[in-house]
């Protein structure tokens, strides 16, 4: 049996108000998990795209660049030099 919206309210209303507070917490709860769930659903071209950078990081450790003269490069960048 399929639960509606209706189904929910009519319920809530046999309810005790001082356990709205709970039930509406709960709401928030299931929809942050509902959400943080599809968030970190990583699609397959993305988890092969991170094993292709691996591998070629693993073979050619010479192409890395330290973080400070990223940094440098990318001032050099914004300074048009």
């Amino acid at each position: 049996m399929e639960i509606t919206v209706k189904d929910i309210e009519s319920n809530l209303e046999t309810l005790p108000k001082e356990f709205f507070y709970q039930v509406n917490d709960f709401i928030d709860f299931l929809k942050y998990k509902h959400l943080n769930d599809k968030q970190y659903e990583i699609p397959d071209w993305q988890k092969e795209e991170v094993r292709r950078r691996v591998k070629y990081s693993q073979e050619h450790p010479e192409s890395f660049v330290s973080e400070s003269e990223m940094d440098d490069y990318l001032k050099d960048l914004e300074s048009g030099d």
